[in-house]
Formats: C-alpha cells, structure tokens, sequence
C-alpha cells in the first residue's frame, strides 16, 4: 500500500466533509422546504401589505386639491369671510398641493407595478391640466357675490374632474387587495374620499342656490332641484356604506355621531333647501364639523388604521423569518460542533500549522533573508536565529512541520550564498575595476608622450586609435566599479560646457564620426558631475550605435528647460516593442536588480545609477520617426563657468 501502512489514508477534507454531509443534508432537505414556504408567504404578506399602503397613498394629493379646490370656490364670490375653511389662500393652497403632487409621484416611484397602473390615468395629464385650471381661475374676474358665481361652479366641477380618476385607482387597488382586513381599510378609504367630495358637492349646489335664491324653486329651478336630490341621494347612499363597512379593526364608540347624526342633518337642511327654508347659518352649522368628527377625519384615522396594520403584518412575516432563521442557525451550529468533536484532533495541529507557516513566509522569513542580503559591504554575513515551526500532531501534519523546517532553513542558507556571492562580486568588480582603472591611465599617459613626441601622421593616427581604444576600457572599467557601488574616481573642479561633456562622451564610444551634435543649447555642468554624466552620456550612444543601421547617423541635441536641461540621443533603428521599452525604463530608473537581466543590457545599469547619483531622470521613447530616444533630464545645478 502506499507509504507502506496498514489501510488507506483518508485526507482532512474527506474527512471533515464525511462528518459534517448527514446533518447537513438532513437540516438541507427538512429546513429547505419549509423556508421556501415561509418565504413565499412572507412575499405575498408584503404585497399585500404594499397595497394597501398604496390605496392610501394619493390621500394627501386629494386633501390639498379639495383644499384647493375650496378656497377657489368660495373666493371668486366673495364668500371666503363666512366659509372659515382651513387653510385659505391662493399660494398657500396651491404649494400644499404641488408638494403632495411631488411626494405622491415619489410614492408611485416605488410602488407596485398595479398600483402604478391603478393610478397611471389620474396621474398621466394631471400636472398640465390643474396648471390649465389654475391659469383660467386666475383670468377670472375679482370677486362679485352673483356675477362671479358661474366661474366658481366652473372650478368647482374643474377640480372634481381631477380628483375623481384617483377613487377609480383606490377602487382598482382595494379589489387586487386578497386579505379581508386590509381590503376593507382600502375599501373605506375610497368610500370616505367619495364622501368628502359629496359633502362639498352638496355645500356647493345647495348652499350657493338657497343663498342666492333663498331656496330651489320647483317650479323655476327644476335642474337645481333634481342636481340637489341626486347629491342628497349619494351623500346619504355612501354613508351608509362606510357605515356598513366600519366593522372590526375601523369601528370605534361614537362613530354614530357621524354616519347617522351629522348625515340626518345635513339631509334635512337640504330638504329644507328644496321646500324653500333655507337657513344659511343653519346649513353650515350642519356641515361644519371639527376635524375629528368629520368624514375628512374619519379617512384620515381609517387610513391610519390600514397603515399600521400593513406594517404589523409586515413585521409578523419578518418576525416568522427571522425564526426560522435562527433555526436554521441552530441546527447548523449543532453540525459545526459535531464536526469539531469530530475532527479535533485534525483541525487543530493544521491550524497550527498554518498559522506558523503564515507567519514564517510573510515575517520571520521575509526579515531573516532581509536582514541578510542587507548586510553592508565589508562586513560578515551573520545568519539570524529562525523560529521552528512545532505542531502537537503525529500524523502527515507533523511531516509537513518537518519539512517547513528544512525549507525555511534552505532559504536563509540560500539568502546567505546569495549575500556573499554579491559581496565577493563586488569586491572582484571593484579590485579589477581598480587594477584596470590603474593600467589604463598609465597607458594613456605612455601614449600620449608617444603622441607629443611623433611627427609622423600615419604614426600618429595610431596612436590616436590606440587611445581611444584604452579610453574605451577605462569607461568599462569604470563600469564595473559603478555596478560594484564604488564611487566615482574622476572628478572635475571646475565647471564644463556640456557641449564639452557631449564631446568627451562621443570620445569614449566606437564608431563616434557617426555621432553628429546637432542644435545644442549652451548649459553648465558642475566639476562634480562631469565625469559620471559623459559615462552616462557614452553607454547611451554607445547603444544608439549598437541598434541602429552602421549607414545612419546617431544625432545629439541639447535644449534648455525652466526646471533644468534636456538631452536628446536619437537613433534611426528599428526600435523597440513596448513590453522591451518598458522594462529598459525600469532598468535606467533603478527598479531592477542588474543579476536577472542578460549582460547586453548592463549599460542600462549603469546608467541607471549615474543618473541616480545626481538626481539624473532618464527615459527611452519612441522617436517621432524609426528608432528611438534616450532623454536626460539634467536638474537645475546651481553653478556657472
């Protein structure tokens, strides 16, 4: 068998799974159906309890319109002293009724789609044509007692218009309403809304006729006749509706008073009206009402009443939810307890073991091979102390302890060849950097004595190339003492023209007639950084010569800037692919180590930390035509010549 034991080995997950897969199941199957039914019950219960939220939602709108509506009425015939009416005044009404307008479309907004439907036509040209009847009110003429009374019939039945799609919509409501209790609170809403508009209908018909006229006579006034009795008919036709209806939660001690005294009276001053008994005071001590006792206030206590028993119902199914919620978290916290007595013995020493191992891979190993490749040059690597990871297991847990172990030690060790292969790099690059650096001043200096005392041309053209090869090895010598961090052993005391920087750079290169200076701005270098920015200036037009067809011309340029100086080394290459030109601007920024890149691109390297040295930003580009562009952004050295 494998591993050499006595059975099969079962791994932590099939294990874990196996405990924990009955009861979860079982909780799964027995739970599952039964909060699909609970949900769906409590979706339905919020339907419906939105519903009847919405039978009431336009009660406000349709208040402000008959306050409205009132005010109209009663101001176009002088009448606004003796009606006494709650709110007065054109502006005041007329705000009241453009916010309710607002907040009712708000309301729809959010509404159920039916309820959207319900009241899309009383809705759809409200807002054009109560702008239509306010702006024809308002043409009218000042108040005059009878002159005017036409008018305010016309905006009187203007108003009824607007207002009576909204009772078509309650009632559309109130009949998709499944609950009994709440489609009665919906239903009562919209009889009460009928009712309050019949109230003003028969104030309006009959009260204005018998003012005017000291009664309806039958025989001249047979059309104000037959309009009073039909809206007598409909007042008293729907309070014995409501009344009908105000059963269960919507019936209260005294509501008599209204559905029977106050419908008795006011039928029988329009009774009175009809036979020519008119008795103004009379009539609107019948009608007025405190607002308490009146149908106005009844819709506002009906609607009240709907509202808060949505909301209890809402609450209800919320509630039987959350239980069977905290069943379901129940159950499922006995089948986590049954596995964690299950699988004690496993879980823990692999927690444990995660835990080390976490802390180990993102800290302890992390610092240790920090503070090793840290070490400073010249200095011992010391290897830091490394915590073992322990578990309190004897199974594969243990193992894996065990070669975490082996693994973090392995790092350190690597991390420590790693330091001291750098240290002795750089201490070669450094020692031969020196050696070379040393026998090549001395050769320059041997052939420049040759060079003062030759006369002959051809001799001397010799000894020209002879320098300039050994003025080539001095600048890779000095490479290897930049990449070494060795600091620089020319240094200039006197500041130099860069025009004198650019020349001595071109020097330093193969291949330099093909280097040609174009416009070049004057601009000072100072001593301290003479020697490094022509490195610098050589590895760049070295590469330019390099990667550029031997035909074509490397071209300097040198512009001043407000913040510096710009160099510019172009080439006509082929240029380079955009992942290659990124990563060569990571090299000269110093982003990247110069051990994962190939040697070609050393140059990058050490260009990167000359210009790093002096505050130099460098960034290859694409040229405006083929090749590419090396510009130097030289900071604002404070310094003259």
């Amino acid at each position: 068998m494998p591993g050499g034991g006595s059975g099969v080995r079962i791994s932590i997950a099939r294990k874990v799974a196996a405990a924990t897969a009955v009861l979860l199941l079982a909780a799964i199957v027995v739970l599952g159906l039964e909060i699909a039914a609970i949900g769906r019950e409590g979706r339905d219960v919020r339907r419906q309890a939105a519903l009847a939220v919405s039978a009431d939602g336009p009660s406000r709108l349709l208040i402000s319109l008959q306050d409205e509506q009132a005010w109209a009425t009663v101001e176009l015939i002088g009448l606004e002293p003796q009606a006494a009416l709650l709110v007065e005044g054109y502006g005041e009404t007329r705000r009241r009724t453009d916010e309710a307008l607002a907040g009712f479309a708000r309301f729809l907004d959010r509404a159920p789609q039916r309820t959207q439907r319900a009241f899309g036509p009383a809705m759809a040209d409200l807002p054009i044509d109560l702008d239509a009847l306010r702006r024809r009110i308002d043409a009218y003429p000042a108040p005059d007692t009878l002159e005017n009374l036409p008018y305010s019939e016309e905006a009187f039945d203007g108003y009824n218009d607007l207002v009576r799609p909204f009772f078509t919509g309650i009632e559309q409501v109130a009949a998709a309403i499944e609950r009994a209790d709440l489609r009665q609170g919906a239903e009562l809403v919209e009889l009460t809304g009928r009712q309050v508009t019949a109230v003003g209908s028969l104030g309006r018909e009959v009260g204005f006729a018998a003012l005017f006229n000291g009664g309806i006579d039958p025989g001249e006034q047979r059309d104000d006749l037959v309009a009073a009795g039909a809206l007598r008919s409909e007042f008293v036709r729907l309070a014995a509706a409501i009344r009908s209806r105000s059963t269960g939660l919507y019936a209260r001690d005294g509501d008599d008073r209204l559905f029977v005294d106050y419908t008795d009276a006011v039928a029988a001053q329009v009774d009175a009206a009809i036979e020519g008994r008119f008795d103004g005071q009379a009539f609107l001590d019948a009608l007025a009402r405190p607002p308490g006792e009146s149908y106005q206030g009844y819709r506002e206590r009906v609607a009240t009443i709907l509202r808060d028993r949505a909301a209890d119902l809402s609450a209800a199914a919320a509630r039987r939810e959350r239980i069977y919620l905290v069943a379901i978290l129940v159950t499922g916290t006995l089948a986590v307890v049954t596995v964690v007595v299950v699988a004690r013995s496993l879980a823990r020493p692999l927690r444990s073991l995660a835990d080390q191992v976490r802390r180990v891979a993102h800290r302890s190993l992390h610092e240790a091979v920090a503070t090793v490749l840290a070490t400073p040059e010249g200095e011992d690597v010391i290897v830091p102390d490394l915590d073992e990871i322990v578990v309190a297991a004897g199974d594969e847990v243990a193992e894996v302890a065990t070669v975490m172990n082996a693994v973090q030690r392995s790092v350190v060790r690597l991390a420590v060849e790693q330091a001291v292969l750098r240290r002795n790099t750089a201490d070669a690059f450094v020692s031969l950097g020196r050696r070379n650096q040393s026998l090549l001043e001395r050769q320059m200096d041997f052939v420049t004595e040759l060079q003062r005392n030759e006369a002959d041309p051809d001799v001397l053209a010799q000894l020209f190339e002879l320098d300039h090869l050994a003025t080539r090895m001095r600048r890779n010598a000095e490479s290897l003492l930049v990449l070494a961090g060795d600091g620089a052993l020319r240094r200039w005391r006197a500041p130099v023209g860069v025009v004198e920087v650019l020349r001595a750079a071109v020097g330093e290169v193969e291949s330099y007639e093909r280097v040609k200076l174009q416009s070049v701005e004057p601009f000072t270098v100072p001593g301290h950084a003479v020697a490094d920015l022509a490195h610098l200036l050589a590895e760049l037009i070295e590469n330019a010569l390099l990667f550029s067809p031997p035909h074509l011309p490397v071209d300097l340029w040198g512009l001043g800037q407000p913040d510096g100086y710009v160099l510019a080394v172009v080439d006509g290459g082929l240029g380079m692919p955009p992942d290659e030109l990124a990563r060569a601007n990571r090299r000269l920024a110093g982003a990247e180590a110069f051990t994962v890149a190939p040697s070609r691109y050393l140059g990058h390297y050490v260009a990167g930390r000359l210009a790093a040295r002096h505050g130099i930003r460098v960034r290859l580009q694409r040229s405006i035509g083929p090749g590419i562009t090396a510009v130097v952004h030289l900071p604002a050295w404070p310094t003259t010549l």
